[in-house]
């Protein structure tokens, strides 16, 4: 097993009543649909709207208990759109639809919103395919290819130990790659690499492919081996096919991170523009290509780039690089407004990115180390422990920050922000040598930083040496 693991360490009813009955539905989805809510709730509105007259079109077949009744109603209902990923759920709704209808369908139902979720980042999508195997479970008893899709569902919504139940329970039932797969990635978010380590030999060992190496890039890279992270993404990306181009448009995006980690920036603008050819408007791969632009200095191209992909996926690691290019770019008013726009609504969406916005602006201290610390019970990987942190040291709790920095820096992560607040908090403490190594390690993976980042890093490498001396 050592050897092995080395590969991955190197009908008939009456309509409803408009006023009364939509208004009773909207509540049960408030409920039941809280992150489609807060992304969009005229857009949930719509959902709504459709699916309360959707419902009493149900045959009687399929009419059961109320909440029965709504769960189907909610994922048999037409959805708008004209991508791939619509025609899929399209496909799917009519064979679930259809008379005699079996479990294979709902099954492939759930996976078309898991596709179109991947697709559009619209979290809302996964309470889809959440649904759809309520309905499964309804309809057709518990079944394995059941929990495996609710199981993606819980790791995309971030509920990791949910997820990480469920896989194991599938290794332990059958074992296949798929199980292993949901294995790993639940383990890695958790921290627990060298069980993650383990489920992705494992899947390595049942199906090489690309769901094996671009999750054996990730450990590496969490292991600090940049080089080796590089290089099994680019294996991935050649191993991926051409008829996937949402997945090789997000390894694209990636291997475009590592590039400009690695300093290369002029690879990681062209890889992330290859990314955009392969699947236009995709947000990630949108960003990766902003970034880009901004570690060549081209800020006001960065603005166009950024905007476009903050406006498809309104989260704050988002907003937060296209204030800072509004900013580089002399737009400091626009700046504000998407600062704001972060604040208000970055604690329903990514709390651990707000946190470190939070801390990184210096304000709101208290209020960025509770998210820090509520995002941490469900997620202890290095980079949530960097985010309690710096969240500790803006609240002057330097004692607080030195022990979770050094949680954070346990797996020698290469991240530059990680190792540019290791550098701040030992300076902190009056540890002058510890902070030049920090800042000096740091310096080489600059390009990685939001502008804003990237000068208070380098006014540091100089203060760090001279403290030093």
């Amino acid at each position: 097993m050592q050897g092995k693991l080395a590969l991955i360490l190197g009908g008939s009813a009456s309509a409803p009543n408009r006023d009364a009955n939509h208004d009773t539905i909207l509540v049960i989805l408030i409920s039941k649909f809280p992150v489609m809510i807060s992304l969009s709730f005229k857009k949930a509105r719509r959902l709504v709207l459709l699916t309360a007259s959707f419902a009493c079109l149900l045959p009687l077949s399929v009419q059961g208990a109320p909440s029965d009744r709504l769960n189907e109603a909610i994922v048999l209902t037409p959805q708008p759109g004209a991508t791939r990923e619509d025609a899929d759920i399209a496909t799917w709704q009519a064979r679930a639809r259809a008379a005699g209808a079996k479990a294979n369908g709902f099954e492939r139902l759930g996976w078309a919103y898991v596709a179109k979720a991947r697709r559009t980042l619209d979290a809302g999508y996964y309470k889809l395919a959440e649904k759809t195997t309520d309905v499964m479970d309804t309809k057709f008893g518990a079944s394995a290819e059941a929990r495996l899709l609710r199981g993606h569902v819980f790791h995309n919504l971030h509920r990791f130990a949910e997820a990480e139940t469920l896989a194991r329970g599938l290794v332990a039932e059958r074992g296949l790659a798929s199980d292993y797969a949901l294995l790993c990635d639940a383990l890695m978010e958790q921290g627990k690499l060298t069980a993650a380590i383990e489920a992705c030999q494992q899947l390595v060992d049942v199906r090489p492919g690309v769901e094996a190496y671009s999750r054996i890039a990730h450990l590496r890279w969490l292991k600090g081996d940049l080089a080796g992270a590089t290089a099994m993404m680019e294996t991935a990306e050649r191993a991926v096919s051409p008829r996937e181009a949402a997945t090789r448009a997000w390894l694209l995006a990636r291997l475009s991170g590592y590039y400009l980690q690695s300093g290369d920036v002029a690879r990681a603008l062209a890889v992330a523009e290859s990314a955009i050819g392969a699947e236009g408007s995709y947000p990630p791969a949108l960003l990766a290509r902003g970034r880009a632009l901004l570690a060549v200095g081209k800020s006001a191209d960065a603005v166009a780039v950024l905007r476009q992909a903050a406006e498809l996926n309104p989260l704050p690691e988002y907003q937060w690089w296209l204030a800072d290019a509004q900013r580089a770019s002399g737009h400091d008013a626009d700046a504000a407004t998407t600062e704001q726009a972060i604040r208000m609504h970055g604690e329903a969406s990514d709390p651990r990115t707000l946190a470190l916005f939070l801390a990184t602006r210096g304000e709101s201290a208290g209020e960025a180390v509770r998210l820090a610390r509520e995002e941490l019970a469900n997620r202890a990987d290095v980079l949530t422990h960097d985010a309690l942190a710096w969240a500790l040291a803006a609240k002057g709790d330097v004692a607080g920050a030195q022990a979770e920095i050094a949680l954070a820096g346990a797996e020698h992560t290469r991240d530059a922000r990680l190792l540019w607040h290791a550098g701040e908090i030992a300076l902190a403490t009056g540890d002058h040598a510890a902070a030049e190594r920090a800042f000096s390690e740091a310096g080489p993976l600059a390009a990685t930083l939001t502008p804003s980042e990237r000068s208070r890093l380098t006014q540091r490498l100089g203060t760090a040496v001279v403290l030093a001396r």
